[in-house]
């Protein structure tokens, strides 16, 4: 590390040296990117042939029946009572320092 001036805390780093450009082989590079495309080609196969069958037919609602046997309804709280709490930080502070 080496400074400009020395009154000031900015230091400059010296530059990383180059290091050596590792390729991978052209048969992963080729086997990687038919792989992507591959699964690209699923996605959006399922997603049309999904549209397809959907076509001309009323959206469908998720099945919710079978939440309502397991899930107790939650009681309403009640609305609080009486103006608000004021938090007092100057005591808290003091009560904190006791």
């Amino acid at each position: 590390m080496r400074t400009m001036n020395p009154a000031t805390n900015v230091y400059y780093l010296t530059p990383p040296l180059p290091a050596e450009a590792v390729r991978a082989p052209r048969v992963l590079i080729l086997r990687l990117r038919v792989l992507i495309f591959w699964w690209h080609l699923r996605l959006t196969v399922r997603e049309v042939v999904g549209a397809l069958r959907r076509f001309g037919r009323a959206p469908v609602a998720p099945d919710t029946t079978f939440l309502e046997d397991h899930v107790a309804p939650m009681p309403a709280e009640p609305p609080p009572s009486g103006p608000a709490r004021v938090i007092d930080l100057a005591a808290a502070r003091v009560r904190l320092r006791a």
